[in-house]
């Protein structure tokens, strides 16, 4: 006779060969992306090198401010011609000393599988960063409180289209601003065991967001390798201000890399012309880029831009015009001749709601950035309503089109093509190749198979609810969280992290005045 405990023993077994498939499925995190594809070029090299110059000579004839007492001293000492808090830059010191900035570097986390590579030929996704709303599980779109943040960063862990966790993908409204950035930090660290963005804005922001990655890496460890970013953001037209210098010096003291991005609004900010507009952007970051390495030669660092064009209606931000395309493959060829990484914004749009205007800008803004070879792609994740809002259902379905214009950046492999045209050969006129050996072995990675997007016929999709894609995403990013694991901690470690934020929070007055 059978024991009676066997049927649950078999039950038991049943459910872990089950999970054990599924977790054999599950798509590994995404590691290095090398460049496939030719870079689209928007200008000859003639037009290229007229912007560059023009950008030199804004820099050596307006010249550029930057409002902050340590950066005019260095520059003095470094024997550029300071007038004030005017800086005007000859071309030669500029490009001699942006060539002392390492073309490529790795960034490394707390799983010591996934490190990756940033470079003039790799591609990476970090997700949103900045939003002080977000469009929640429900749909609502409301302020974000820290539940959010902690949420936005579980589906960063969870989700495999990312490698870069955004920091402060939507902000902790419920936190007093002053304590705002431990609490960000803190979520980074805990909930993902990813490299994140710490924060920049002054040096004791910078400084505790440093100081709490140590206490989690270790400050050997951080000295020797990249585990975090620092977003540095100029004031476009041509300002660097203390507020930022000071977190990029902070945080290129510490060996962690910046990414410094001029805030370029169209016929606003800069003039209302598309080369103009590049060369004006170009001088604001090549002077950043120049005062980096006059901070530490060698620094890991990232050339940056933000660009939209501006509505002449209303004075708002437009995603996904044709403009900042162009924009964007220019400053590509402008990147690649400094021989330096470069950002883009991924998934950027002005809608409203998670609709057809989100999902048609952000396409744009996904395929101009991918097209032109840009090797950080920000905000890859949840941006909506130019930036003002994270959508979790949106931030669910942009993960997967991480992962789609992974395999589009990587281009066309050959590896099989041999063995594809003998298949051509045993079916013949008239055939089909469904059953054909060289279809069952490759079907399951041949062609990307989304989980998001639907294929259903309208008859299957009516059987399954009749559901649209924010509310599929909606029901996808509560199974998320759900099934969310925090990634393992050493206690003393967790300990010593939490006691920092709490020490911190009594030395800092929670007045924002």
């Amino acid at each position: 006779m059978m024991d009676s405990d066997s049927p649950v023993i078999r039950r038991r077994g049943g459910r872990a060969s089950v999970v054990a498939a599924r977790e054999s499925e599950k798509r590994p995190r995404v590691s290095t992306i090398k460049y496939g594809i030719r870079p689209v070029e928007a200008v000859t090299a003639e037009q290229l090198e007229r912007i560059h110059q023009a950008s030199l000579a804004i820099l050596r004839e307006i010249g550029i401010e930057f409002r902050d007492e340590t950066a005019i001293r260095q520059w003095k000492e470094a024997g550029a011609d300071v007038q004030g808090q005017r800086v005007r830059l000859d071309g030669e010191m500029l490009m001699h000393l942006i060539s002392k900035a390492p073309s490529r570097f790795e960034m490394t986390s707390r799983d010591p599988l996934q490190r990756f590579e940033i470079a003039p030929n790799t591609m990476t996704f970090s997700a949103m960063q900045g939003a002080p709303n977000v469009r929640d599980l429900q749909g609502v779109r409301r302020a974000s409180t820290i539940e959010d943040l902690r949420n936005m960063n579980r589906l960063t862990q969870m989700l495999p289209g990312f490698h870069i966790a955004g920091g402060f993908t939507c902000e902790p409204t419920d936190i007093a601003v002053p304590w705002r950035h431990l609490h960000i930090n803190h979520s980074s660290l805990v909930e993902t065991n990813m490299p994140f963005f710490g924060l920049t804005t002054g040096k004791q922001r910078a400084e505790d967001s440093i100081a709490m990655g140590q206490i989690v890496h270790g400050k050997a460890f951080m000295d020797q390798n990249a585990v975090m970013l620092g977003h540095v953001s100029g004031n476009s037209p041509l300002v660097w201000d203390s507020t930022m210098l000071e977190g990029l010096r902070a945080f290129v003291e510490a060996n962690q890399v910046v990414l410094l991005s001029p805030f370029v609004l169209g016929a606003a900010n800069t003039p209302a012309d598309i080369p103009a507009t590049i060369a004006q952007l170009n001088a604001e970051a090549l002077a950043a880029l120049a005062y980096t390495q006059l901070v530490r030669p060698g620094a890991k660092m990232i050339y940056g831009q933000y660009s939209v064009s501006v509505s002449m209606r209303s004075g708002a931000p437009m995603s996904g015009m044709p403009e900042v395309t162009l924009i964007n493959a220019v400053i590509g060829q402008l990147a690649r001749r400094y021989g330096l990484p470069w950002r883009t914004t991924a998934s950027q749009s002005s809608a409203k709601t998670f609709d057809a205007q989100s999902g048609y800008e952000s396409a744009i803004a996904y395929m101009s950035g991918a097209s032109a070879c840009a090797n950080l792609m920000m905000h890859a994740g949840g941006w909506d309503e130019a930036g003002l809002v994270c959508c979790m259902a949106k931030f669910v379905a942009d993960a997967e089109q991480n992962l789609l214009i992974e395999k589009y950046a990587q281009g066309i492999s050959f590896e099989h093509f041999d063995d594809a045209l003998e298949a051509v050969r045993r079916i013949g006129p008239g055939g089909h190749y469904l059953g054909d050996s060289f279809t069952l072995k490759r079907f399951k990675d041949a062609f990307f198979a989304p989980e998001i997007l639907d294929y259903l016929s309208y008859e299957q999709w009516k059987v399954k609810g009749s559901k649209d894609m924010a509310q599929r995403c909606r029901e996808k990013a509560k199974s998320i969280i759900a099934s969310y694991e925090q990634p393992p901690m050493d206690p003393a470690v967790r300990e010593e992290l939490d006691a920092f934020v709490a020490k911190r929070q009594e030395e800092i007055s929670p007045s924002i005045a």
